[in-house]
């Protein structure tokens, strides 16, 4: 049994439910006559030459506010009738898809003619009814005598006769609803053509004006393209008035055929506090736009890229508003963002000042690549740049530079400390063992920097490790200078029992100028974070475990103290665990500590306010 079709509801569904923008009928009906022109220009190859009198190539549209029409003319091949009722009368006959058949069988591909021929389901002409009342289409076959007027009010009939005076192609006549005049109206029209289909390879001219200026540079050889071409279409695309900072044009053949053109531009608007931008690359299929702004074409941390891709393959839904094969656009992205990835390491290699102006630009985005875009981590870890505790902060590294510059006491670790400032890292406590032993580190200044680090975890074989987690050994100082065996363990069981906060006292092997630290905590940055997440509520620290430094004066007059002075000592032993806390950046509200820093002041002026007698005996 044959299945049944009901004509009528079959061409309702095509011209009110396929499409989700009614703006892509004028699209289609473009397409369509691009088609046909397509056509009339294979068919000149084909006789040897071009009629003598022939009218120009083009397609010619006329706006009609006072009678609500648009009309959309072409000089192509034209239709005979038994062509208009084969290719208007039968839903989903493509005639283009029939053309390209045709030229396959004939010669096997068709070159040029097959590249440019864009029609492929056979609805695109039906989409005219969303906003027609009625569609009448005028057609002369080039070389023929007779015309033919087909008329529809998309009610599931049409009606054909004969026509005079038709020149040889297409003119179709839409008579527009009452609530669509706005297509009767040039400048909207205009638009519509600048969004979809700007890059037809034939002029399209609007009440005697042509609109599509622009070339479409990415089919053209890249040898063939100039700066400045690049330069004009940056701008076309990205609605900018600057040059490219960095341009991309390739084409390659897997896992389809691609074409395409990546720009970079010089800066973003992000970082003022904008909104999160879109994406900036246009996907077309044989220079007709399918899809503006496209966000599964590239990853989205890459959405500063500007610029356009083109495949004459795409598998297309039926609406030709997206791509069918999801699996395959996976693929198409992934080709995409290596090529991406690919080219910036090259820049990277080949002007290092330039990529260090990008980085400086567009390294959030870099950042965001490495935690988000898991297929590339790897890759996109290569762009990252840091500054070092070496150099003197002028200059920034990748990775890469690092690992050629590590020395065998850090084995197999790259070492890291994120602080508000350059300064405030190296003074940090958790540097002096790297200094003392001549280990670089990287410097991080951003909350986003630990959270890169923390997702990268490992990069060329190396572990990536906060400093503040490192696990380093200095050479042990004199017995005479540090505190005796008996002495320490006294002292680290009396600040577990005197400050509050401390599950654990341990001695230090890599301090040198501070008294203590506070190890195997968590993330200062993250916990921000989590304070941020809380509604500035911080989360409640837990017990921290506290390493003491046995040689510092500090520690030494303390052990001593605690027997002596009690009192000052406990509250000594308290500020030592609070700056401890600060350094690691765990202190949530400094103003906790002032009561016991006031006592300590106190504590110091009591022999001065004495007298000197007293002070001399204190």
């Amino acid at each position: 049994m044959e299945f049944q079709a009901e004509t009528k509801k079959l061409l309702d569904i095509v011209a009110k439910s396929l499409y989700t923008d009614k703006e892509v009928f004028v699209r289609e009906l473009i397409s369509n006559a691009s088609d046909a022109l397509e056509k009339r220009r294979h068919a000149a190859l084909i006789a040897g030459s071009e009629v003598a009198d022939a009218p120009e190539m083009a397609i010619t549209i006329t706006t009609d506010k006072d009678a609500n029409t648009l009309t959309i003319q072409d000089t192509g091949i034209g239709m005979s009738r038994e062509e208009l009722v084969e290719n208007l009368g039968t839903i989903a006959r493509s005639g283009s898809k029939s053309f390209l058949q045709q030229l396959q069988s004939e010669d096997g591909g068709g070159g040029a003619a097959s590249a440019n021929v864009i029609g492929q389901f056979g609805v695109g002409f039906y989409a005219v009814f969303m906003v027609a009342d009625e569609v009448t289409v005028y057609s002369r076959r080039h070389g023929a005598d007779v015309a033919h007027c087909w008329t529809s009010t998309g009610d599931g009939s049409y009606e054909l006769s004969e026509a005079a005076n038709v020149a040889a192609g297409t003119k179709i006549v839409i008579k527009l609803k009452e609530d669509e005049a706005k297509f009767a109206s040039k400048w909207h029209v205009e638009s519509n053509i600048r969004r979809y289909s700007n890059f037809v390879g034939f002029p399209i001219k609007i009440d005697g004006d042509r609109i599509n200026t622009v070339d479409a540079i990415w089919t053209k050889m890249k040898s063939e393209v100039t700066q400045e071409q690049h330069n004009e279409f940056y701008r076309y695309v990205s609605q900018s008035f600057d040059d490219p900072r960095f341009t991309l044009h390739f084409t390659t053949d897997a896992p389809i055929s691609i074409k395409a053109i990546f720009y970079v531009p010089q800066s973003h608007l992000e970082k003022w506090g904008m909104a999160r931008q879109d994406a900036g690359v246009n996907l077309y299929c044989r220079k007709v736009l399918i899809q503006q702004r496209c966000d599964s074409l590239l990853p989205e941390w890459m959405r500063f890229i500007k610029g356009v891709v083109d495949s004459e393959d795409l598998p297309l839904n039926i609406s030709r508003e997206s791509m069918q094969d999801s699996a395959l656009m996976q693929k198409l992205s992934h080709v995409l963002s290596k090529r991406a990835v690919k080219f910036l390491q090259e820049q990277a290699k080949r002007d290092e000042k330039a990529y260090l102006d990008f980085y400086g630009e567009f390294g959030q985005f870099i950042k965001e690549g490495v935690y988000t875009d898991f297929s590339n981590k790897a890759e996109v870890a290569k762009l990252l740049r840091f500054e070092s505790s070496t150099g003197g902060g002028k200059e920034l590294i990748s990775l890469d530079d690092y690992i050629g510059r590590m020395v065998p006491e850090q084995a197999d670790n790259i070492y890291w400390l994120l602080a508000p400032s350059r300064q405030s890292a190296l003074d940090s406590a958790y540097m002096e063992a790297f200094k003392a032993k001549g280990i670089e580190v990287l410097l991080l200044y951003s909350t986003v920097d630990e959270f890169v680090m923390s997702n990268l975890m490992n990069y060329g074989g190396k572990s990536l490790l906060s400093a503040e987690n490192a696990k380093l050994d200095l050479d042990a100082p004199s017995a005479a200078d540090v505190l005796g065996e008996a002495e320490a363990e006294g002292l680290k069981g009396w600040i577990v029992d005197k400050v509050g906060g401390v599950k654990e006292v341990r001695l230090s092997s890599r301090l040198v100028d501070s008294p203590a630290i506070v190890v195997g905590h968590e993330s200062a940055a993250m916990r921000r974070m989590m304070t941020m997440v809380e509604a500035g509520r911080a989360p409640e620290l837990p017990p921290q475990t506290l390493e003491i430094n046995p040689a510092h004066p500090i520690i030494r007059s303390l052990a001593a103290a605690r027997d002596s002075q009690p009192d000052v000592a406990q509250r000594v032993a308290q500020q030592l665990f609070s700056n401890a806390l600060i350094s690691a950046g765990l202190l949530d509200d400094p103003r906790v500590m002032l009561a016991n820093v006031n006592a300590l002041m106190e504590d110091c002026l009591k022999p001065l306010a004495a007298g000197p007698a007293a002070g001399e005996a204190q």
